[in-house]
């Protein structure tokens, strides 16, 4: 598997430092398990962090310390469901989606947003401040053009789209912020399905799309 498109270094400097919220963390976890030029990043990313944490002056922690650190460790605990065995899970979805999709890409159950595209909602944790969804744009077809209120991480699981930005396949990310407006077009001959994050609704250029947005739910 040949990716072109990766994180933005300041992303990926979020997810190692364990900042980013839980949709845009499992998107690049997701990325990261089929990105080897990715995990290698992080790791370098991550010693140098280890090397200015070990340069910093030592402070004593007050008595109960880690004790508090653990409860608040426990609230963060997320309900989702657990993946099956193997045999039930879709052998292409990535262990970091997984437990997001115990059963698999297949049986996804879709809702209709647009014309040639479909969405769905996969759960999350209360403390998220962003969505979490899959996006399944037919063979073909075209999302509307259309800028981000905020930040935008989606990652190919199959298929591929064109925009301006070039060719994106699977594996491949495309790091947007609410500067960019795009139209991603899927190539023919197969569905493109994306994880994306949202932490803002998109921004549509055409007036009749924006009238819709409550009804298609993005």
């Amino acid at each position: 598997m040949t990716i072109a498109f990766h994180p933005d270094i300041s992303t990926l400097m979020a997810w190692s430092a364990g900042t980013l919220d839980e949709p845009f963390a499992v998107v690049v976890s997701t990325h990261m398990a089929m990105c080897e030029a990715c995990r290698e990043t992080a790791r370098r990313t991550d010693l140098i962090g280890g090397a200015l944490l070990k340069a910093e002056t030592a402070e004593p922690m007050s008595d109960g310390a880690l004790e508090r650190l653990l409860e608040a460790a426990d609230d963060e605990r997320i309900d989702l469901p657990e993946p099956r065995g193997s045999d039930s899970v879709d052998p292409s979805v990535p262990q970091p989606l997984a437990r997001y999709l115990p059963d698999g890409l297949d049986a996804v159950k879709w809702k209709f947003s647009g014309p040639g595209v479909a969405t769905c909602e996969l759960p999350t944790g209360t403390n998220a401040n962003g969505r979490l969804m899959l996006l399944r744009v037919g063979a073909g077809k075209r999302v509307p053009e259309h800028g981000h209120g905020g930040q935008e991480l989606t990652l190919i699981l199959r298929g591929a789209y064109g925009d301006r930005f070039g060719r994106f396949a699977a594996g491949d990310l495309a790091d947007h912020d609410e500067d960019v407006e795009h139209q991603p077009i899927a190539e023919p001959g197969e569905d493109c399905i994306c994880l994306v994050a949202v932490d803002a609704r998109l921004n549509f250029r055409s007036r009749v799309i924006r009238t819709l947005q409550p009804l298609f739910g993005f």
